[in-house]
Order: structure tokens, then sequence, then C-alpha cells
């Protein structure tokens, strides 16, 4: 899933589209933009419930946006 905010409805990259509860819309994009970028750096693991199954996974960086990596996910026998 090609992914360019923290939802993937806003997709990664897409910092200007605000929250509703962004009291300060500027430093909020700005503070979205910077943990994607360490979050993709370090490759922490992401969980959301706005994201797609199964909901945890990875961000890497692709140009200007971020691609949505999910966890590798297989049912237990």
């Amino acid at each position: 899933m090609r992914a360019d905010g923290t939802v993937a409805s806003h997709g990664f990259g897409r910092y200007s589209v605000c929250h509703c509860t962004d009291t300060d819309s500027q430093a909020a994009a700005a503070q979205r933009k910077k943990q994607s970028a360490d979050i993709a750096k370090r490759g922490h693991w992401v969980a959301a419930a706005h994201l797609p199954f199964p909901g945890i996974g990875h961000l890497r960086a692709d140009g200007k946006g971020y691609d949505w990596v999910p966890a590798n996910y297989a049912a237990l026998r």
C-alpha cells in the first residue's frame, strides 16, 4: 500500500492535512513529519486502529512520502 499524516485515509506524507484536535496545525504537521522520518529511519514498529489489517507494521521512506509495510501475518494452526 502506498501511503502519502498518521492514518491511512490521510496517508503518510500529507502533513498539511490537519486533525480537528490540533490546536496548532503547523506545529502538529511538523511533528508528524519529524516522527514519520524517525520511525522509518529507525525501523520502529507502528500500530494503529486506522491502518490496514493487521494494523501493525513499518514505514519505509519513498521519495516525499512513505510506504506502509504491514507485518507478515499467518493464522496459527
